[in-house]
């Protein structure tokens, strides 16, 4: 996907207008609808795209592209479509706008599992809800190791989720790399602190996509648990908290999941990274080949 840059004659954008209608507004592809977010960066819209029909989320960089923008492009434009991966759809330079700055036109996706946690207020997902929502994120996850990237930052609010055809997508690549990547030592501040694997947590200069595992595993457990199962408040409280937790975690789940389910959280939160379980090996762990029936939940 080519960076589109507008000419002399024509906007890509008309103004984000007063209400929520489709009304053209003017001659520019993208009719921005809302503000959807907004912070130090820049704002994102929610947007019509004139010429597919779709809405769409676009990202307006008024500093220009981010470093971590410009690592997100690169990642996604490198990765063949994916149903459980976000799509990027266009970059735009674009004098025309009041502002001017950069646009990233992305697939919109209205919610996120963060989000469909904070509903449940705390009540475990059903063991059908689990299996759902870790089969597609599982799924996610195998691809982009398949495909030789690590995403670094998987968490509730990374996973996008697409109620009307329930898709769940990995999004926010500003922090992946290419795995093994020979460019120095790996920065050891990301992932978000409750989803931080221990050799991250330890300080490791390098390491592999098994830190993706243990996010997994972390999302996996928070969902059966209907709490964050590892919620320190350092990396210090952050590794006690891991120690303590992990050694009585499985007496917490095994009224909550079979003996299986249980196996599966433990393997991908195995504290030696060696050990941690691959996304393409949980996929077909037994137990993903259980049956739980309407009784079972």
């Amino acid at each position: 996907m080519a960076v589109n840059t507008c000419n002399n004659h024509q906007p890509f954008f008309d103004q984000v207008p007063s209400d929520d209608s489709h009304d053209s507004g003017g001659d520019g592809r993208y009719h921005l609808l809302n503000v959807i977010n907004h912070g130090s960066y820049g704002v994102v819209y929610r947007a019509w795209d004139k010429e597919t029909g779709e809405i769409v989320a676009i990202k307006h960089e008024i500093e220009g592209l981010s470093r971590s923008t410009v690592r997100e492009i690169g990642i996604l434009q490198s990765l063949p479509p994916h149903p459980s991966i976000v799509e990027l759809k266009d970059v735009i330079i674009d004098d025309h706008h009041h502002d001017g700055g950069v646009f990233v036109v992305m697939e919109y996706v209205e919610s996120d599992l963060e989000k469909l946690i904070a509903a449940a207020n705390k009540k475990p997902f059903t063991i059908s809800e689990v299996k759902f929502v870790m089969k597609q994120i599982l799924e996610g996850v195998a691809f982009l190791h398949g495909n030789g990237v690590m995403h670094r930052d998987l968490k509730p609010a990374n996973i996008l989720i697409n109620s009307k055809q329930g898709r769940l997508k990995i999004c926010d690549f500003g922090l992946s790399r290419p795995i093994g990547s020979q460019s120095g030592s790996y920065t050891p501040g990301i992932v978000t602190q409750w989803y931080r694997a221990p050799e991250i947590l330890l300080g490791a200069k390098r390491y592999s996509n098994a830190i993706d595992m243990w996010s997994v595993g972390c999302i996996m457990a928070e969902l059966v648990l209907g709490q964050v199962a590892f919620p320190g408040n350092s990396e210090v409280e952050q590794l006690v908290c891991i120690g303590r937790s992990r050694r009585i975690l499985g007496e917490r789940l095994k009224g909550l999941l079979s003996a299986s389910g249980v196996d599966l959280i433990q393997r991908l939160l195995a504290v030696d990274p060696n050990r941690r379980i691959t996304a393409d090996d949980a996929l077909h762990h037994a137990w993903f080949r259980e049956f739980y029936g309407l009784l079972s939940d």
